[in-house]
């Protein structure tokens, strides 16, 4: 019998017990629900193009054939400007005519534009993502070469 007589300590607690349990519910429910109008984000996947070779992405040929310049300021060196690379680009597609195009990377001067996309169809779109490794001395680049990362989006 003693058992049975609940103590006023115990409702307390029991109050505040339920009283957590319903405010975690509560705010589980309500913070979990994923919003209908957000689209998923694809992820990027960058595409390596060595200086020289072509890649085939999704039926196009996709050629980095220059570096124009490159006056990026080497990390071990303190520069006065940013610097940039500036490359040029090709895609052909069976058919159609090829497409050439410079795009820079970094400072841009006047009238120069940094825009990344380079190629824009009805069932791709390329874009430049930046051009690899980034120079660490004076004569580094020259002996590793360049890669230029492409991402592609359907």
């Amino acid at each position: 019998m003693f058992f049975l007589l609940p103590l006023k300590n115990e409702k307390k607690i029991s109050m505040k017990r339920v009283f957590i349990l319903l405010l975690l519910t509560v705010s589980t429910t309500a913070f979990a629900q994923n919003k209908p109008d957000e689209p998923l984000k694809t992820p990027k996947i960058a595409i390596k193009v060595p200086l020289g070779e072509t890649v085939e992405i999704d039926g196009h040929s996709v050629t980095f054939s220059e570096v124009v310049e490159d006056s990026r300021c080497p990390t071990s060196v303190t520069c006065v400007w940013q610097g940039r690379v500036k490359i040029k680009v090709k895609v052909e597609k069976k058919g159609k005519a090829t497409v050439a195009e410079e795009l820079i990377f970094g400072a841009v001067r006047s009238g120069e534009d940094k825009n990344h996309v380079f190629y824009i169809s009805e069932d791709i779109k390329l874009e430049g993502m930046k051009v690899t490794p980034y120079p660490e001395s004076e004569n580094d680049i020259k002996e590793n070469g360049y890669t230029f990362l492409v991402c592609a989006y359907n």
